[in-house]
């Protein structure tokens, strides 16, 4: 229970680290998407941003799970890597397909897609990733759990 905790205490640093760096950062990263979004006339160029934060995610990932690997095995610790970012691939393809679908169309249309389709489709990927993530782990902890705890 000590490595949990440990681990716990470690990965909660980085978030608030990260935190910090990044609440007014992810604010202006939406603003200029949006911003863009509606500037460009070709809507595969407002895809730069998403691409920009995804890029972002995955080197913070692979940060967590660095000092998860620290706790667990160098493993266990890949293959939740791994998983996770399949699953961001997938979250990020859906919001991909969103703009060049709707990048000719209004930006109601935008919207309800955004909140019809892709919004659940991210809590159903959400909720698939902790579900797996402790199939692979069971001692992993989710960033809510972190948040939280």
């Amino acid at each position: 229970m000590n490595a949990v905790t440990g681990q716990q205490m470690e990965l909660k640093e980085l978030y608030q680290q990260m935190h910090q760096r990044t609440t007014a950062k992810l604010w202006a990263v939406l603003a200029l998407f949006l911003f863009a979004s509606q500037l460009l006339e070709q809507p595969i160029l407002a895809l730069i941003i998403p691409i920009l934060y995804f890029i972002y995610d995955v080197v913070r990932q692979r940060r967590r799970f660095q000092i998860v690997a620290r706790h667990t095995s160098q493993r266990s610790a890949d293959r939740l890597f791994r998983l996770h970012v399949g699953v961001g691939v997938f979250q990020y393809g859906a919001l991909a397909a969103l703009i060049l679908l709707t990048g000719n169309r209004s930006g109601t249309t935008f919207l309800l897609g955004l909140c019809l389709f892709v919004i659940p489709f991210y809590w159903l990927c959400r909720r698939f990733l902790i579900y797996r993530s402790k199939q692979i782990d069971p001692t992993y902890i989710s960033e809510t759990e972190i948040q939280q705890g």
